[in-house]
């Protein structure tokens, strides 16, 4: 009954927050669009997200993330999902009307840290915001990542944090897709002209 009652909450929030594939689908990632409530968020490249203004909010699709842990190596698999996902994901904001608006995309995380190898920058929740989506975060956890409860345990499980990733950064992806398999291993993602010799002249 526990399994039957998780699988019909977790179609409820999906109906409920009308979570759609990435392009044909395929993909570790899936989208939705939102109107942001919260406070103002400044990103490293100036995109700037304040209240009311309609943001993209990215989910998971459980099943093929549980998939990418039945022969070991999950965590560098599903860092090479993320990474084939951003491209398009990128190319979508360019394609789309309905993403127009959408300045940026944001995500409640439990490895806030290792995302930031994405482009991603995190942020703290408020605290009825964080207290609700982590007990969802953890829900999610245990009941897809083979081990379980165990694993919540393992390094820092325990803060949520809201992370962001704005639209440049996204179409940099789609401009650079062969850069996949590089950001995969833990290199920076893709950067532009202006990014780059800043940091040749370690800027």
């Amino acid at each position: 009954m526990g399994g039957l009652a998780s699988g019909w909450l977790e179609r409820w929030f999906e109906r409920a927050y009308k979570i759609q594939p990435i392009g044909p689908g395929g993909y570790i990632l899936r989208i939705g669009l939102i109107r942001y409530r919260g406070p103002r968020v400044e990103l490293a490249d100036g995109t700037v997200v304040t209240s009311g203004e309609t943001v993209g909010e990215l989910h998971l699709d459980n099943v093929r993330a549980q998939a990418l842990h039945q022969d070991g190596h999950g965590g560098l698999k599903f860092r090479r999902e993320v990474f084939r996902a951003l491209p398009a994901l990128g190319a979508e904001l360019s394609m789309k009307p309905e993403y127009g608006p959408v300045q940026a995309f944001c995500g409640a995380s439990l490895f806030w840290e290792g995302a930031a190898r994405a482009g991603f920058e995190a942020r703290p929740l408020p605290a009825f915001e964080r207290w609700w989506l982590t007990w969802w975060e953890r829900h999610l956890m245990a009941r897809y990542h083979p081990e379980g409860r165990r694993r919540l345990h393992e390094g820092n499980r325990t803060e949520l944090r809201r992370i962001w990733i704005s639209r440049k950064t996204l179409l940099r992806y789609a401009d650079k897709p062969s850069r996949r398999g590089g950001g995969a291993d833990g290199a920076a993602p893709p950067q532009s002209s202006k990014e780059a010799g800043a940091d040749a002249r370690g800027g």
